[in-house]
């Protein structure tokens, strides 16, 4: 399988995404998306708004997951955890989704750019999961923060 790398947020985040999915048309400047082109499977790259550090990761973690637990309609968490990317600490949540008669497998990933979170989300229909499952860990571990950013955000700190 192909991929495709992008750099986003300035060219601060790269992540690969296989050929085959295309990026989305977006309305939101701060959120990248791309979609299969039988629309089955969703990804998607968002800056939040609120400030996250490695301290407070835990937390934030787990007001998402009370969330979905609240807002989802028939939220089945599978795995929740912590995990390492790219030498970075993100908190992850799998989770099963029913829409509109559809089951739908998610990821979604939670760390930090620049101070501020970072969110990925990967969803299929449940099906495809098995299908997907070592692309979506292609995926998520091709996350990378880029050094220049990291550099120019600690220049002149010390």
């Amino acid at each position: 399988m192909l991929y495709t790398q992008y750099r986003l947020y300035d060219e601060g985040v790269q992540i690969i995404i296989p050929s085959d999915i295309k990026p989305a048309d977006s309305f939101v400047p701060s959120q990248n998306s791309w979609v299969s082109k039988d629309k089955k499977t969703v990804i998607n790259v968002a800056r939040g708004g609120a400030d996250l550090t490695d301290e407070n990761l835990n937390n934030r973690l787990n007001e998402y997951y009370k969330g979905f637990c609240k807002d989802i309609s028939q939220f089945e968490c599978k795995k929740i955890s912590r995990r390492t990317i790219n030498r970075r600490t993100y908190g992850e949540i799998q989770y099963l989704s029913h829409v509109t008669g559809y089951s739908f497998y998610n990821i979604f990933l939670l760390g930090s750019y620049s101070g501020q979170e970072l969110v990925v989300t990967i969803q299929c229909t449940e099906s495809s999961w098995a299908a997907n499952a070592h692309i979506f860990e292609i995926i998520s571990d091709s996350i990378r923060i880029l050094r220049k950013q990291e550099e120019d955000g600690h220049a002149g700190k010390g």
